[in-house]
């Protein structure tokens, strides 16, 4: 366990933040399994989670409930960009009704 937590502070050393991708091989795999680890904690049910190691994991920024987080950190700016665009379409031409190959 404390080598993956090793590994997820370099994570967030290099990335600046916890959010792990699932696809991003054993360490997204294990956040996940870290957070149900968590609910279940949460729900009063066996788990492997203790308070020790939820304090060590909100220590490091750990994101209990990524499910409004990820694409929001990541596609926040582009996302912005491409509403930026929009509107200009729209300024010119009047509608949002965007040709695929515009």
């Amino acid at each position: 366990w404390a080598d993956k937590v090793r590994e997820l502070m370099k994570y967030r050393n290099e990335n600046g933040h916890c959010l792990v991708p699932r696809k991003q091989s054993t360490l997204g795999n294990w956040v996940m399994t870290q957070r149900a680890e968590f609910r279940k904690f949460s729900a009063r049910k066996h788990s492997r989670m203790t308070p020790q190691r939820i304090k060590i994991l909100n220590h490091i920024g750990f994101v209990w409930d990524a499910s409004d987080k990820i694409g929001n950190r990541r596609n926040d700016e582009g996302w912005m960009q491409m509403l930026k665009q929009l509107m200009e379409y729209k300024e010119k031409h009047g509608n949002c009704l965007v040709p695929n190959k515009y």
